[in-house]
């Protein structure tokens, strides 16, 4: 990562950590067991497209570490950003345009790919990152109708929280 994507990277990570601990955390206890806001993997999903898989699983990986330290469930956070900065490159490749990104695009965001684009990508993402996260907080697919009716109800909150961040930033390096 260059020194001009280092900065808004490290402002992303903290301002994302932040809401997520103060805010989001909060809210997702005020709202009960089915319905939890994680914003936090937005910083894995608007990491470079350029940089490659191992840092980015890192980097999902010390997000998540630092989530599980406030929310108190050591390392179910950190294996789900490590598992979505695995399968990132794996989404990105299926949306990538016929020949390949043209490394004019910083980020995936809508500024270089559209909304439609971003939100299918943010989507799928997002439900890769939430089934993992409440299947390792489960331990067992014993319970894979909760973890689905948790994993659905989190996507439609988070979603929500993704389009507003989103739309309110712009982030596009």
């Amino acid at each position: 990562m260059n020194s001009n994507a280092f900065f808004p990277n490290l402002w992303r990570f903290l301002g994302l950590f932040a809401a997520q601990a103060l805010f989001l955390k909060q809210v997702s206890l005020a709202l009960g067991a089915y319905f939890n806001i994680l914003l936090y993997p937005l910083f894995i999903l608007f990491l470079p497209l350029q940089l490659a898989t191992p840092y980015v699983v890192l980097l999902g990986f010390l997000i998540g570490m630092s989530v599980d330290f406030v929310y108190g469930t050591p390392g179910v956070h950190a294996s789900a950003g490590a598992f979505s900065g695995y399968a990132r490159s794996l989404i990105f490749f299926t949306f990538a345009p016929k020949g390949g990104y043209s490394g004019k695009e910083l980020i995936f965001a809508p500024a270089f790919f559209g909304w439609q684009i971003f939100l299918q990508v943010a989507a799928l993402f997002f439900v890769a990152h939430l089934f993992w996260y409440f299947s390792v907080d489960a331990f067992t697919f014993v319970y894979v109708g909760a973890i689905t009716l948790k994993t659905l109800a989190a996507w439609v909150l988070t979603m929500l929280f993704v389009v507003l961040y989103t739309a309110l930033f712009h982030p596009n390096n």
